[in-house]
């Protein structure tokens, strides 16, 4: 049986930023002997909003597994501009950090997007992945994504044919790998709420002892890796205000500003962020700590892969 792992080019790794990426990607490197053919190629693509432990996260798997990351950001729709001029490459240094991207992007198109246009991830991930690799000379080339075998609806949602200038590759799926290979291979025994906690309370120099990687991600399921998508449930994105105070308040803006609009029809931002602090405790308690690593592309919560 063949491995996997071992990923034929021209080819695109999409880094989504969390656990199961990552964890494909150490996979993929290892079936290389560490490291990748000159023609598949490693991107992150940063919307503006990812947490900053996300980046950090993206960062740390490059500089200790040696491979070169792609850090992509949005910059216009425009097809009159070449494609190389439609995004921008940068560094985890010089990566935007407060929405930049998002924003050029929900100005441009004067509305926020929502649970049935959901078009943040296809328009700051998958067209600009696309466009990095036609930059590239590529006309045709495999996509591989980070689903899990125990994401059975979003695996035969990718596995089915599309018209786009790529064929998708699931090798996590196809080395039936499961959300508890991922938890072992970043924590061992240990349990996330251990190791979140050990993070945020010791420092990220406590977790070399702690864990197998002698690092992680440093975020609880429920915060995933954009701060405040509106795919998260009401009681997810209060408590993560709850926790950091002012991280909706970008998303309340948009709302309010250029989007002309609801990312959610039943509530606004603006209405989580008084919620929550007029009954900061009513969703207290760590009530999220187990929730269900699903990061391929925009964090834990979207459905959409490229």
């Amino acid at each position: 049986m063949s491995n996997p792992y071992l990923i034929q080019g021209p080819a695109l790794i999409s880094f989504s930023g969390g656990r199961t990426s990552a964890y494909m990607l150490k996979q993929i490197l290892d079936a290389h002997g560490g490291k990748l053919p000159d023609d598949v190629h490693v991107a992150f693509a940063n919307t503006g909003k990812e947490r900053e432990e996300t980046l950090r996260f993206v960062n740390e798997c490059a500089q200790r597994w040696g491979v070169k990351v792609h850090w992509l950001e949005f910059r216009s729709r425009k097809t009159s501009l070449p494609i190389k001029d439609r995004f921008a490459e940068v560094t985890f240094e010089t990566a935007a950090r407060s929405g930049e991207p998002f924003e050029t992007l929900i100005r441009d198109k004067g509305f926020t997007p929502n649970a049935t246009m959901r078009w943040c991830t296809a328009e700051l991930k998958v067209r600009v992945m696309k466009w990095f690799m036609q930059s590239l000379g590529y006309k045709n080339w495999t996509n591989v994504i980070g689903l899990r075998h125990d994401e059975g609806h979003r695996v035969a949602k990718s596995r089915k044919p599309n018209k786009e200038c790529w064929d998708n590759s699931l090798p996590l799926d196809d080395a039936k790998a499961s959300q508890r290979d991922v938890f072992r291979f970043w924590f061992g025994k240990l349990s996330i709420s251990d190791v979140v906690n050990a993070c945020r309370t010791l420092g990220g120099n406590a977790l070399t002892a702690l864990l197998p990687q002698g690092f992680d991600l440093g975020l609880f399921g429920f915060e995933g890796n954009c701060d405040g998508c509106m795919l998260k449930a009401r009681a997810k994105l209060w408590e993560i205000e709850r926790t950091k105070p002012g991280t909706l308040q970008w998303w309340s803006d948009m709302e309010n500003g250029p989007g002309k609009g609801r990312f959610v029809t039943e509530y606004s931002y603006a209405e989580l962020i008084r919620d929550v602090r007029t009954q900061p405790d009513l969703f207290a308690g760590g009530l999220f700590d187990n929730d269900p690593d699903m990061d391929a592309e925009c964090g834990t919560w979207c459905g959409e892969a490229a």
